[in-house]
Order: C-alpha cells, then sequence, then structure tokens
C-alpha cells in the first residue's frame, strides 16, 4: 500500500510540473515592438536584432542617428530590414539643437505606433533584456496577470564588465562582456516598457530616455508601484526581469564611444566629450598602452592648449 502511495504523489508532483511548465510556455497573443536609436552600432547591431527576435518581439523600430556619410545599418541587417522585422528610421545627421534626439525618436516612435503594439518597450543596443525564472518569451512576462493595472514596466538595469580587455574582439558581445557588478550605483536606473493605446504624446519634451514625465501608472518587474517620472528604482527589483547592461566594453571601444558622442542636444554633446576626454588622459597619462590607442582615436595634436575644435 506504501508503495501505491508513493506513486501516487510522484504521479501528482509530476503532473503539476507539466501542468506548471504549460503555462509558463503558453503564449498569450500580445503585440510587442522594440524602440531604439544607434549610432556608430553596426558592430553589435546583428547580435542585438537576432537577440530580441527569439525571445519574440514582433517588430524593432532602428532609429538610424549616424552621421550622413558613416556607416549603416543595412550593411550587417540587409535581411531583417529587407524581410520587415526591423523598420530603419532616417534621423542621420540629426543633431537635436533643441530636444535629445533620442527623445525625439521615442517620442516619434510610440506617436506612430501606440495603437498598434499592446506593449513598446524603449531600450539600448548594449540593454539585453533577461526573463526568468520560466518566462522564454516577452510576451509571457507582460501577459502576467501583476501587470494588469501597470501602463510602464520600469526595468532595473544589471551593469556587466568585461576583463579588463584594451581592444575589440570579433566575439558576441555578450561572451566578451560577462561580468556582473553587483555594487554598481547605475543598478538602480531603469528603463521602460510602455503599454500601447494610452496616449500618442506619452514621451514630452520634460521626459528622459528613462521614464515620460506623464502621469501613468507605472510598476517594477513584479508588480510593485514606481513613481511615474522615477528615472531610478531602489533596491532593484531583479525578481523576474532585468536589463543586462554591456556598456563597459574595451578600452578602445569606450574610447570609439566617447568619439561618437551621446543621443544628447548637441552643445551637451561637445561638453560631454570634452569632460570625458580630459578624465581619459589624465586617468591613463602613465599607461603607455591606453595612452597610445587616445592618441590614435582622438588625435592628441588637437588637444594641444584646451583646442578641442576636432570635436565640432
Amino acid at each position: 500500500m506504501k508503495i501505491y502511495k508513493l506513486v501516487f504523489i510522484i504521479i501528482i508532483i509530476f503532473l503539476y510540473y507539466i501542468i506548471l511548465y504549460l503555462n509558463s510556455n503558453f503564449i498569450p497573443k500580445l503585440k510587442v515592438c522594440l524602440c531604439v536609436i544607434g549610432k556608430k552600432e553596426n558592430l553589435y547591431i546583428k547580435e542585438f536584432v537576432d537577440y530580441y527576435k527569439n525571445l519574440g518581439y514582433n517588430h524593432i523600430y532602428l532609429y538610424d542617428n549616424n552621421d550622413i556619410n558613416d556607416e549603416k545599418f543595412d550593411e550587417v541587417i540587409k535581411e531583417e530590414i529587407d524581410n520587415g522585422f526591423v523598420s530603419l528610421i532616417d534621423y542621420r545627421g540629426y543633431r537635436g539643437i533643441n530636444i535629445y534626439p533620442q527623445i525625439e525618436a521615442y517620442k516619434d516612435c510610440y506617436k506612430k505606433n501606440y495603437r498598434k503594439y499592446d506593449w513598446l518597450s524603449f531600450f539600448d543596443v548594449d540593454e539585453y533584456l533577461q526573463l526568468f525564472p520560466s518566462y522564454l518569451k516577452i510576451q509571457n512576462f507582460l501577459g502576467n496577470k501583476r501587470f494588469k493595472h501597470c501602463e510602464n514596466v520600469k526595468l532595473n538595469w544589471f551593469m556587466y564588465k568585461n576583463n579588463n580587455s584594451l581592444y575589440y574582439e570579433n566575439k558576441p558581445l555578450q561572451k566578451r562582456v560577462n561580468i556582473p557588478v553587483f555594487n554598481d550605483r547605475n543598478n538602480f536606473v531603469i528603463k521602460s516598457t510602455v503599454r500601447g493605446n494610452l496616449s500618442r504624446n506619452y514621451w514630452s519634451f520634460a521626459s528622459t530616455p528613462h521614464s515620460s514625465d506623464i502621469k501613468f501608472n507605472c510598476c517594477s518587474s513584479s508588480g510593485k508601484y514606481i513613481n511615474y517620472s522615477a528615472v531610478v528604482y531602489k533596491p532593484p527589483d531583479y525578481k523576474y526581469a532585468y536589463l543586462k547592461h554591456l556598456q563597459n566594453k574595451s578600452f578602445e571601444e569606450l574610447c570609439l564611444k566617447i568619439k561618437r558622442g551621446i543621443p544628447v542636444r548637441e552643445n551637451q554633446n561637445i561638453q560631454y566629450k570634452k569632460s570625458f576626454i580630459k578624465g581619459l588622459i589624465e586617468y591613463n597619462k602613465n599607461n603607455k598602452e591606453k595612452m597610445n590607442i587616445i592618441n590614435k582615436i582622438f588625435n592628441l595634436s588637437s588637444y594641444k592648449n584646451n583646442n578641442f575644435s576636432f570635436l565640432i
């Protein structure tokens, strides 16, 4: 009799996990897109697009913010553009004199697509959404009842770094930048995934790339309330999801990123570059190899007498 009871218990447990597995992998009929702005990202964009396609995103709207004569995204993701998975929006040469190009792109993306999708994510090319413990697709995650009354799911960053590499390696970014930084203050920072059909003006002039300033109901990955205008959430909520932020690549790539600039107003961009180049030189002036990289990328002859005209 005891053996029958044991077998019965094992069968019940087995059926329980089978039902749990089926429920966790049932994919709700949600349409989810990703809005992203990129500049000089050809080394990384293919891996990024493939990752989010495999995660279940229905479409990517990629805003091309390269300079007019710079590289083109269709050189590396032509297939995904031709088959309609990626829409390439021309922001080439956009300087953003009056507003951040990133905010302008987010506004444009939401305004044009908020009625087409149930949810719209606003991430960067170095941010990889991690879902767990059993969510295989983005639809499984966003379809959970904990988000029933949520209009913006704000996900915390989790910063990662490489093993102090000096130069770019032709390997997948997630394999190169794979060391978690648990005590990084940037882990408090959040990025937004916004419900569709709210308002075509979700992002405003006063918004940031991390959150809108408009009063919608916002929550963390586990459904906890977050203030609508918050750009940080602490302690970070990693219970069901987080954004793996692969910002800290090789030293060479750091220099190239600074030279590229960030998608803000152009006068702020120049100040950003000046400040970071000065810091790089001061911090690494006794490191011959790093100074060689800095000189190669920035041409330090232009740095004499604080002449930063080459940044303009």
